[in-house]
């Protein structure tokens, strides 16, 4: 019996894990879907966000029956539908095919997820440590989800990211349905509709850290890979900071109490996203710096709010499909807000650029025909680059170069170069709102926290 309740919770560590994951792991296969599926950053961010959308209804169904759900049975369908909708997502052609195979993917990922708590839930002597595993994995899961989605797409491409995804599946409804072990209520599974104040503020903070959240694994992961051309496998490797410094903090903080981890990390999360916002050009060992204290604030807070948000009364399953709601809706929160901020951002990049490169174009040694013969290539160069991407001069200055002598082929060069830094800065400049504004939203989760302290200092004193 024991050795089956190990290989259980192994299933149901593996889907959570599976399901957190999901919501971050195509971050930093977007870039390439917007090229192979000829789509816009605002069309793409739909990848993500139809995803967490259909969790939150899949998991709010869920809360109605939550104190009659047949966990084992809802795991296996909610795995089984997870699964075959990432072979449809890993093998489809377009956008918005890809984005309802995304909507399944959530339907079955909320059903799962709030399947999941009541089946490590039912061993009553172990409720506050399953309560603590389902935390830690969600957490893990969400920070390992871009590096592992990065690393796949490099050496394979987007899709199989996807398709990745379907064995992983298959193989955690194997040990779910292998295993045997008696599922037993807990005592209060009856009192679905039930909440304590702290779990609705813990929900309410970790809608805000998510959405402060989806900054780090959305826009920097954009930033490294469109606007400063990094590889995909660089890009995980960079962004592979998160889940290492989460699961170390996360581990540093074991035996502090919720309200003070949740405070740290939502400091820290916030730190981090403003120190990102202050790079100016290509400086990956500091952004690479401040994921590292985004991730250690991963670590602190998610896994604190999660746990104050799944403690108290009601139905297991019930409380996990509010926390998941909770938690996806700041996804949603974040990248509805974010994202035309980000565009916005993205055209008006172009008037300081060229403003700056027109001056360096007049400044540069070279004669007035070669200057005349730049401009215009440079111009389509500039036009044609995709959303996001900084364009490539290379063929413009090659051109250029074919009939100049040696010195102007050398102000050509220091030409070339200075261009390209005047765009990457300009480009660099518009991530810097957007991750200011998911600063302030990981900020926000410190008054919810300061309130509901003084609450419970006033309610001790009656």
């Amino acid at each position: 019996m024991v050795g089956s309740r190990v290989w259980r919770n192994v299933a149901i560590r593996l889907a959570v894990a599976l399901a957190f994951a999901d919501a971050s792991i195509v971050v930093l296969a977007l870039p390439e879907i917007v090229a192979r599926l000829h789509v816009s950053i605002s069309h793409v961010t739909w990848v993500i966000m139809a995803y967490n959308l259909a969790l939150i209804v899949g998991a709010a169904a869920v809360i109605p029956f939550a104190g009659r759900l047949a966990s084992r049975a809802a795991l296996v369908a909610g795995l089984t539908m997870f699964g075959l909708a990432s072979i449809g997502a890993g093998v489809c052609n377009s956008i918005d095919v890809l984005v309802s195979f995304r909507c399944v993917q959530g339907l079955g990922g909320g059903l799962l997820l709030s399947a999941s708590l009541p089946l490590l839930t039912s061993d009553a002597r172990a409720e506050g440590a399953a309560v603590h595993t389902w935390s830690t994995t969600a957490a893990i899961g969400m920070a390992v989800g871009p590096a592992l989605g990065g690393t796949i797409t490099q050496i394979f491409d987007w899709r199989s990211i996807f398709l990745a995804q379907a064995p992983v599946a298959a193989l955690a409804v194997v040990l779910v349905l292998a295993v045997d072990v008696p599922y037993k209520p807990t005592s209060d599974e009856g009192n679905a509709h039930q909440a304590k104040p702290s779990m609705l503020t813990a929900n309410a903070g970790l809608t805000l850290l998510s959405a402060g959240l989806i900054s780090a694994l959305f826009l920097i992961v954009i930033l490294l890979i469109n606007a400063w051309r990094l590889t995909p496998i660089t890009a995980a490797a960079v962004v592979t900071a998160l889940p290492l410094t989460a699961a170390v903090a996360e581990r540093a903080g074991r035996g502090l109490a919720s309200y003070t981890l949740a405070g740290l990390g939502a400091i820290l999360v916030s730190l981090g996203l403003f120190g990102a916002s202050l790079v100016t050009h290509r400086e990956v060992l500091w952004v690479t710096i401040m994921l590292g204290i985004i991730g250690a604030g991963l670590g602190l807070a998610v896994p604190a709010l999660t746990t104050l948000a799944l403690e108290g009364v009601g139905a297991a399953a019930a409380r996990a499909a509010k926390t998941v709601a909770a938690r996806d809706g700041g996804i949603a929160l974040g990248l509805l807000v974010l994202t035309p901020v980000f565009v916005h951002q993205l055209h008006q990049a172009p008037t300081p650029a060229l403003s700056a490169g027109t001056a360096a174009i007049l400044a540069a040694p070279l004669p007035q025909g070669i200057e005349a013969s730049l401009v215009p290539g440079l111009l389509a160069d500039y036009r044609d680059t995709p959303q996001g991407e900084l364009p490539n001069f290379a063929s413009t200055f090659a051109l250029a170069s074919v009939r100049a002598t040696r010195v102007e082929r050398l102000a050509l060069a220091h030409l070339h170069g200075k261009l390209d830094s005047i765009v990457e800065r300009a480009v660099t400049g518009a991530f810097k709102r957007p991750l200011r504004y998911g600063g302030f939203f990981a900020l926000a989760v410190l008054p919810l926290l300061g309130l509901q302290l003084v609450f419970r200092s006033a309610a001790s004193r009656r």
